[in-house]
């Protein structure tokens, strides 16, 4: 998903900005700091030793963030066993929306008042999130989190062919386009049995899940565009919070119309899956994802996307007991060398 903080810079696949710290210390400026500052050498040097053992810990935090992420598809197989899809969804975005009001006022960050924006958030809201959420929801009922997690791995194919159509500003190379055409022969591996075995009820409901994935990852691919052409200036902070409040807004609205309400959850699984959902899945995950990109910039924080998958399939196999077969991993494969290529440099 796109998020900028003052003038960001996106990374062509995954939308990962690089949030513009500011101008680097000139020599002179370092010169004048000395001649106010005499003898301050310990200070500095205490500064730089801070900053590395910030950018050590950068790798960690990278980890933190697959798992927060990854885990998502695990605690949404478990929410879903006893809730409806749109109430799961509803549960974890007003815990993850409190949890951004909370670091926004401690942050003192403001919020747009603008039209113009608002409505962009309101737009971001419904396709980065409302949409895709209830998708991936819905699909988790009928497949497993793991074949979940890579089916929506391939989210980075849309995004470089929406953004190199609608924006002009990405280069669809060679390399690419095979990266691409490696991420859908994956999904078509994936699918083979179901397509196989259309014909029966079991297999057209999982290949119709499987489809409401790729669907959600046009839809994630569709709002880092939309993001990157309407919001491009919108502080990352305001961006998931804007976003995140609209989709809760738009989920409970389709709760009450389709399912007559929210159902509350009634059992401690379903409880544990909403909190971790919302608290660490949302709103801690955009905390984590906003310190990797100030500091460690795009490039780097883009590696998550290749341990998304792999979380989500390990968790899978551990706790629930899912099953790989040899045509998922070669599937799995597939789109995971095809994220690699459209992400290679050149």
């Amino acid at each position: 998903m796109a998020r900028r903080g003052g003038r960001a810079r996106v990374c062509p696949t995954w939308q990962t900005p690089a949030v513009d710290p500011g101008p680097a210390p000139s020599p002179d400026d370092a010169a004048r700091t000395e001649a106010l500052n005499p003898g301050d050498e310990p200070t500095t040097l205490s500064r730089r030793s801070r900053r590395e053992r910030a950018g050590s810990s950068y790798p960690a935090l990278l980890g933190v963030l697959a798992l927060s992420w990854g885990s998502s598809y695990l605690f949404i197989k478990i929410g879903v066993a006893t809730l409806p899809p749109l109430s799961l969804v509803a549960g974890r975005l007003f815990v993850g929306l409190a949890v951004l009001l909370v670091v926004a006022g401690i942050t003192r960050t403001p919020f747009p008042r603008d039209r113009r924006t608002v409505g962009g958030l309101a737009v971001l809201g419904a396709v980065n999130i409302a949409i895709p959420f209830w998708l991936i929801g819905w699909a988790e009922q009928h497949i497993t989190s793991g074949l979940t997690g890579i089916l929506q791995s391939t989210s980075p194919f849309f995004t470089l062919v929406l953004a190199a159509t609608f924006l002009h500003d990405e280069r669809v190379t060679r390399g690419r386009v095979t990266g691409i055409a490696l991420g859908f022969l994956g999904i078509f591996v994936l699918s083979a049995n179901d397509l196989a075995d259309v014909a029966s009820a079991a297999g057209a409901q999982r290949l119709l899940a499987e489809l409401a994935v790729v669907l959600a990852s046009l839809a994630y691919g569709t709002g880092n565009t939309f993001a990157r052409r309407a919001l491009r200036d919108t502080r990352p902070l305001v961006l998931a919070t804007g976003q995140v409040g609209w989709a809760f807004a738009m989920i409970v609205g389709l709760a009450f119309l389709v399912d007559g309400g929210i159902t509350v959850p009634a059992v401690p699984e379903a409880a544990l899956a909403v909190a971790w959902l919302g608290a660490v899945g949302t709103g801690f995950a955009y905390v984590v994802y906003f310190r990797l990109l100030a500091g460690w910039g795009p490039t780097r924080t883009s590696l998550v996307a290749y341990l998304l998958p792999v979380v989500a399939v390990l968790l899978g196999i551990v706790v629930l007991g899912e099953t790989v077969d040899a045509t998922f991993l070669a599937g799995a494969a597939f789109i995971v060398a095809g994220i690699w290529v459209v992400n290679r440099r050149g």
